[in-house]
């Protein structure tokens, strides 16, 4: 066979059918690449909601009247921002700042009187402590007096005894005898009143040890006393300044005035009465309802895109978004998922219940392994109808209408 007439032969031969087989390649060699894939691809599984939506955190404060009383001042409006610690309403409050004025002035008078007791028990307890040693010195130098004495009266005594001896025998005469008897007696009184002296010096030195206790103790009382008062009045100052505060009412919070009442400038006002509402804003999350299934696959910090019903992803894009929270207990056959809003798409309202849906990306897998979960979980439904034995006197039984 020459080579130049092959390749015509061999087209022939395709054309009228003789090579039919090779054209078998092609979908054998789509079907190697299809099974690569199917077998190794990579793919993001994504858990979808049954329902998801918007809210927008908002505290709602509601300011009612704390007491009785007539407007005097108002700045409650409609859809008007505040802030807090704004004044919205006076209520008339001259009464109040009289009684407050008054109780200041009775506690700054207080403060005067008791720091004059207080110098004065100072006072008190120096002089005590200079008095003991007053009285030390005292009773030191009438001991000294009386030990003097009593030497003196020794030595007369003495004397005496010997003048009356010699007196006796003649050596002495009867005057000198009697000079020295009188001696004595002068010693002796000497030594009597230096031993009163003492006994004067240690009483004295004790009641004034007493009438100084005495008052310092009237002093602590007073100082007690007035310290009482100084309590109460200042408990009392406190009282009437909150009483003062409840008249002018303030904004607890940043926000804006939502229901108003109407309040006017000589109005008058019942305890209790509504005022207004402030709706103070907060952040945006998505709360999502997933299926119990979801349990277990859905954590904190996985990635997740929303789809805003009313919004067409294709126009405005997906919200991206992170799981902040799972819940950990299923509640009306769902299981509730919050999510921070990381990304919002430039067009979309950030309004409160808007509706959409939430994928989340709980991992990936390949195509084969998804085919066998989704085979798996069909399989498995049946087995999830199918009524429960129930054990009876160890025989197992269906349950009524069961077959």
């Amino acid at each position: 066979m020459k080579v130049e007439g092959l390749f015509p032969r061999t087209w022939r031969a395709l054309v009228r059918g003789r090579g039919r087989p090779a054209l078998w390649l092609i979908p054998v060699g789509l079907l190697a690449v299809w099974g690569g894939w199917f077998l190794q691809a990579r793919i993001i599984v994504y858990e979808r909601s049954a329902q998801a939506r918007l809210e927008l955190h908002r505290e709602v404060y509601a300011i009612d009247a704390p007491v009785e009383g007539r407007v005097v001042m108002t700045q409650v409006e409609l859809h008007r921002a505040v802030h807090a610690g704004e004044v919205l309403v006076e209520l008339e409050h001259a009464q109040e700042e009289r009684r407050v004025a008054e109780a200041e002035a009775v506690l700054q008078g207080l403060g005067p009187q008791l720091e004059a007791a207080r110098a004065e028990l100072e006072a008190e307890q120096s002089g005590l402590v200079e008095q003991k040693g007053q009285g030390v010195a005292g009773v030191e130098e009438a001991r000294a007096r009386l030990a003097d004495a009593e030497a003196v009266a020794r030595r007369a005594q003495e004397e005496e005894a010997t003048t009356q001896r010699l007196w006796k025998r003649g050596v002495l005469s009867e005057m000198e005898w009697r000079r020295s008897h009188t001696e004595l007696e002068r010693a002796q009184a000497t030594e009597r009143a230096a031993r009163a002296t003492l006994a004067r010096v240690r009483s004295e030195g004790s009641v004034q040890s007493t009438d100084r206790r005495t008052r310092l103790a009237a002093l602590r009382g007073v100082i007690a006393r007035l310290e009482a008062e100084e309590s109460v009045a200042r408990a009392n100052v406190e009282r009437l300044r909150q009483e003062l505060e409840r008249r002018v009412i303030r904004a607890p919070a940043d926000g804006v005035l939502g229901e108003t009442a109407s309040v006017r400038v000589g109005a008058q006002l019942q305890a209790g009465a509504p005022i207004a509402t402030i709706v103070a804003g907060g952040a945006v999350r998505v709360v999502a309802q997933f299926s119990p299934e979801a349990l277990g696959r859905i954590r904190e910090g996985q990635r997740a895109r929303m789809r805003l019903e009313g919004f067409s992803w294709t126009e405005f894009g997906m919200l991206e978004a992170s799981v902040v929270a799972v819940a950990s207990e299923v509640r009306e056959g769902l299981v509730r998922v919050e999510l921070s809003v990381d990304e919002l798409p430039s067009g979309i309202p950030l309004e409160h219940g808007l509706p959409g849906l939430v994928d989340i990306a709980v991992g990936q897998a390949t195509p084969s392994r998804l085919v066998l979960r989704t085979l798996g979980r069909g399989l498995d439904a049946p087995a999830r109808t199918q009524p429960k034995a129930l054990r009876v006197g160890g025989e197992t039984e269906l349950p009524k209408g069961g077959s």
